[in-house]
């Protein structure tokens, strides 16, 4: 492996690594605008100079591979470097727009970084500010605003709309420093990634139409989830005060790169006017009633504990974390007996492979229907052959667990069937985050956490399982599913206490095939770097790491 000496430390990196790549393992800060770890390297922005011994000029360590023995110095140590720096600095900000008091990309752009930088920033410009270009300005392109003074032609979003969606629907056009990005006909960006553009601007160029001034970033709190709109699990942060305030990806290599769809990205906004189960309901002679959470469980422990004639029948949901899952598998098997546990509708395993689109969408809309199948939930004939058994008179007790999807709408053969069920059963135990019709024939419902709202895990499609944090709380009284479960029942020695859904995966979880040698506190190290898709670097600040 070549041995790279950057700024006097030597790093060992592998052949073909990029001089910015191998300072970034170094933890030393080069700055950067044009370059992407997702996208081919160009080299225009020049802010990424370097010198390299033996080379007549400096060159850019953006596109410069790594050699052995190679010998780097950057601006933190060469003066020359330094001052090539301040320059691009300086030619980006004759132009540049001061309008960072109202800019939406103030607190997270790099040009702002880079200017108070202590190496190379904070200098003086005698350029007159009434020469400045005029560009146009606040230009609304769908999903995303554009502000073309702000450009500092990185070329990132000309790039990941070539190369990543081939939409091809932006460009640069002019020359010298009238250059400007313009969309098509200026016609709004109507694919399914338009919002990544957002991502991977730099600076406040192109700004999220959804986010655009709704809160300042320094205010947001971040939690690192899996996105919930389909089996790919995209690997997201959530950003987020007393509520959701926006959803952008992380960058994992081997699931969604730096990318994630628009779907996804707004599905937050399904939960927000999706109507909440807020209080746990159990049934007496006037029907459904708000109970205490201590009466609900009482209620539901009873019917548990008594002997129902006919079997059980436990209806599983793909939207719920495999710790939640891995309880209703354990009941089933131990508790329940003779019990049906499926989530499918039918008989078919649902296809959780089948692509949507060439990128990342999937038609499967469901984040862990692989979970529930690597678990051993479906071995029955599916939720349509217990609604035919509970009409039957087969069915004495139920237990569903059902969450909407964040993306798309409920599968209305999927409800009739619970309806079904909960109108057949003897006894129908129902944990749910939202209001329905379909449940009005139970006799305990519980209110559930739903996605953003409770940490557990997911398998995707590819059989990955990764970790989801919980960011903002569950409204009213709802509960973790998981919570419910050991609450639910009592403890044995098949089903014993759990006090946390990592303690649920350590201990049990991870018996099962393809969940070996797991730890829960280390999926969230196995899964996305640090590095931002907007490749903002948090120069000067303690703990730099070069990610």
């Amino acid at each position: 492996m070549p041995v790279v000496t950057i700024d006097g430390h030597p790093v060992s990196v592998d052949p073909n690594t990029l001089i910015i790549q191998a300072a970034d393992l170094a933890g030393i800060e080069i700055p950067r605008f044009c370059y992407h770890p997702d996208l081919r390297p160009e080299g225009n922005c020049r802010m990424c100079l370097v010198r390299v011994k033996g080379f007549a000029r400096l060159t850019p360590a953006c596109t410069t591979p790594v050699g052995d023995d190679m010998v780097v110095t950057t601006s933190h140590q060469d003066d020359e470097v330094r001052q090539a720096t301040q320059g691009v600095l300086e030619f980006l900000l004759i132009n540049h727009p001061l309008d960072c008091p109202i800019c939406d990309q103030a607190g997270e752009c790099s040009l702002q970084d880079f200017y108070l930088h202590p190496d190379y920033g904070l200098h003086r410009s005698d350029v007159d500010p009434q020469e400045k270009v005029r560009k146009r300005k606040a230009l609304n392109l769908g999903p995303v605003y554009l502000d073309s003074e702000r450009c500092v032609m990185c070329s990132r979003c000309v790039r990941f709309s070539n190369e990543i969606t081939g939409a091809g629907e932006l460009q640069f056009v002019q020359r010298g420093n009238h250059v400007e990005l313009v969309a098509f006909e200026d016609r709004a960006l109507n694919d399914a990634y338009a919002g990544n553009l957002a991502d991977v601007c730099p600076v406040g160029a192109l700004t999220s139409r959804d986010f655009r001034f709704k809160r300042r970033v320094w205010f947001l709190r971040h939690a690192k989830s899996i996105c919930a709109g389909c089996s790919t699990g995209c690997n997201v942060r959530i950003d987020y005060t007393d509520r959701i305030e926006r959803v952008v990806p992380r960058r994992n290599p081997a699931v969604n790169q730096s990318w994630m769809c628009d779907l996804g990205r707004f599905s937050y906004h399904n939960l927000e006017m999706l109507p909440r189960l807020m209080t746990p309901l159990r049934r007496d002679d006037q029907g459904l009633q708000p109970a205490s959470w201590d009466e609900a469980l009482a209620a539901a422990r009873q019917s548990l504990e008594a002997p129902h004639r006919g079997k059980s029948a436990v209806v599983a949901s793909p939207m719920a974390t495999n710790e939640t899952l891995w309880l209703l598998r354990a009941y089933a098997h131990g508790l329940l007996l003779p019990a049906f546990l499926d989530f499918r509708l039918g008989p078919d395993d649902p296809d959780v492979v089948a692509r949507e689109d060439a990128l990342l969408l999937r038609h499967d809309k469901a984040p862990n229907s692989r979970g529930a199948l690597m678990l051993g939930i479906g071995a029955a004939q599916g939720i349509e052959m217990m609604a035919r058994l509970a009409e039957q008179g087969e069915i004495g007790l139920a237990v569903i667990v059902h969450y909407p999807p964040v993306v798309g709408e409920d599968d209305q053969s999927r409800l009739a069937a619970l309806i079904r069920i909960a109108q057949s059963a003897t006894f129908t135990i129902v944990l749910t985050n939202s209001v329905g019709d379909w449940w009005q024939a139970a006799d305990v419902v519980l209110p559930l956490a739903a996605w953003s709202e409770e940490e557990g895990t997911y398998t995707n499609f590819a059989g990955v399982t990764q970790h989801l944090e919980s960011a903002v709380k569950p409204p009213g009284q709802a509960r973790p599913a998981w919570r419910i479960l050991v609450d639910l029942l009592p403890q044995t020695a098949t089903v014993p206490h759990y006090i946390s859904a990592e303690d649920i995966f350590d201990r049990d979880v991870t018996t099962m095939r393809g969940f070996e040698g797991l730890r829960y506190a280390t999926l969230s190290s196995r899964q996305a770097t640090a590095y931002p898709p907007e490749g903002r670097m948090a120069y000067g600040q303690a703990g730099f790491s070069g990610r």
